[in-house]
């Protein structure tokens, strides 16, 4: 995104949320061998991630249960 742009819509969040994680999680695949702490560093990236694209459905199904907009 560039900068003034406006933000991702709510229903973007998860699937972008969704490919943050596996790029991560591929990324700390790949780097392991140079890095070895990387991998615990993807992993509680990867769980952050996870709980974020589940708080990103909670609140979309909320709003469309209560008629909101999103």
């Amino acid at each position: 995104m560039a900068r003034g742009d406006r933000p991702l819509p709510l229903e973007q969040l998860e699937p972008y949320m969704r490919g943050a994680k596996f790029a991560v999680r591929a990324l700390s695949r790949r780097h392991e061998a140079h890095d070895p702490d990387i991998v615990a560093d993807a992993e509680r990236y990867f769980e952050m991630a996870e709980r974020y694209r589940q708080a990103a459905i909670a609140t979309f199904r909320l709003r469309k249960e209560r008629g909101g907009s999103t």
